[in-house]
């Protein structure tokens, strides 16, 4: 193999397939990124067994192959390689030679034959949508997942279409839950999971990217397509909680609140909480504000009154602000709702003027 190609595109590309490489102490190939030449131009690819990428940059070919290299090697000898001139890569003696007219090295590397072919799914079903509205919703509920793989199925992102033509994607921890939907419908789209650790790749990788994405799945797998970037990834094989059963249908305490006046309250609040991040709500019925009580025998307390409109009746109640608090920026409202259906009873966030979001966050014992 001997190609050359510019060092910014190399760079780019393998910056991304590094991040996917294994750590893999049985099967060392893992750690490497697999460099092909072919008339198609230069892939590059990676893969950890459970998510997997391509990514082909042009390059002028003189000869065709392909070897692995160290991911970690080659990354970080690009990122401290100075300049964007173009650089020469060939294999010699089974080892990669890059050269620039200044610079000149030679990585250790290996044979291409033991290194794991990345499936792809045949195009007879593609799902198509602009970048920006995945991953949008993506982004909108993965803060929900649970962390934990004890339940794989809450340690993911739900996404199925409805008759209501709309694409929907949930996460849950069983802590707290959000939902986000755009206005896609598609036949026979879902449901799928997707797992946590996959979504921030996703969003990674495709984040900021204009046009479209193409995306396939089947039971156990999701290919998604985008321009010149291929990635794969394992579904999770399981049952999402049936979510719509535990969103309280009346609620008997409403408020409306500007976004930025609560944010900035939670963290005046958040200095003051305890190890556990609660805060105290005090909501009376009739009041033109509410408070926000915090409290740390190590630190201090705090108090915070906060105007707002008050509908319905008094309750008093405690939250991790934390999981309030990382809802609000998924709302694209200036104005926020609270909908609480009383003590020691889920509160339901959404945007006044946005019903494409909800979120639902479980009270504290305290």
């Amino acid at each position: 193999m001997k190609i050359s190609c510019f060092k910014k595109d190399l760079k780019e590309a393998v910056s991304v397939c590094e991040r996917v490489s294994g750590k893999n102490l049985s099967l060392p190939v893992l750690n490497n990124i697999l460099l092909e030449a072919d008339d198609s131009g230069l892939k590059i690819v990676s893969t950890n067994l459970d998510l997997g990428v391509e990514i082909v940059i042009p390059v002028k070919i003189e000869n065709n192959g392909k070897i692995t290299v160290p991911a970690g090697i080659l990354n970080s000898y690009l990122s401290n390689l100075s300049g964007n001139d173009k650089i020469t890569l060939e294999v010699k003696d089974n080892n990669l030679v890059i050269s620039t007219e200044n610079n000149s090295t030679l990585i250790k590397s290996q044979p291409a034959d033991d290194f794991p072919n990345i499936p792809k799914l045949k195009t007879d079903n593609v799902f198509s949508l602009p970048t920006i509205d995945f991953i949008s919703g993506l982004k909108s509920v993965f803060y929900s997942c649970s962390l934990s793989n004890i339940k794989p199925e809450i340690s993911s992102v739900y996404l199925y279409s409805n008759k209501a033509n709309m694409l929907t994607f949930t996460a849950t921890d069983s802590f707290r839950l959000a939902e986000k939907k755009i206005n896609y419908f598609f036949d026979n789209f879902g449901p799928i999971l997707i797992p946590f650790k996959t979504v921030v790749e996703i969003i990674r990788i495709f984040d900021e990217k204009d046009g479209d994405i193409n995306i396939i799945f089947n039971k156990n797998q999701i290919n998604i397509k985008k321009d010149n970037i291929v990635f794969v990834s394992r579904l999770i094989d399981g049952v999402f909680p049936d979510y719509n059963q535990i969103i309280p249908k009346k609620f008997n305490t409403n408020i409306i609140i500007k976004k930025d006046v609560f944010i900035n309250s939670l963290k005046l609040s958040g200095v003051f909480s305890g190890k556990l991040n609660e805060i105290n709500l005090s909501i009376n019925s009739g009041d033109d504000f509410f408070i926000i009580k915090t409290s740390n025998n190590e630190l201090g307390e705090n108090m915070t009154k906060i105007p707002t409109k008050i509908t319905g009746e008094s309750v008093k109640i405690s939250f991790n602000h934390k999981y309030i608090y990382d809802c609000l920026l998924n709302i694209n409202s200036e104005d926020i709702m609270l909908k609480f259906s009383g003590e020691g009873k889920p509160l339901l966030i959404m945007g006044n003027n946005d019903n494409t979001f909800q979120y639902l966050v479980m009270p504290m014992s305290v």
